[in-house]
C-alpha cells in the first residue's frame, strides 16, 4: 500500500479547503435589506410559542 492510498490527494485537499473557505467567506454579501432588518434582534426558536399540534387543540 502506498501513502497516496491512505492520504487525500493534493487536489482533494485543495477542493476541501476551497469548500470550507466558501462557507466562511467574509466578502459574502450580508448587508441587511432594510433598516428594520438591521435593527431587529434575532429571536430564539421558541420565542413565538412553538408549533401547535392536534393534541394542543383538544
Amino acid at each position: 500500500m502506498s501513502t497516496s492510498d491512505t492520504t487525500p490527494s493534493l487536489k482533494e485537499q485543495a477542493d476541501k479547503v476551497r469548500e470550507l473557505a466558501e462557507d466562511i467567506n467574509p466578502s459574502e454579501d450580508i448587508t441587511p435589506d432594510s433598516e428594520a432588518e438591521a435593527t431587529t434582534a434575532l429571536l430564539d426558536d421558541d420565542a413565538l410559542g412553538g408549533t401547535i399540534s392536534q393534541d394542543d387543540v383538544k
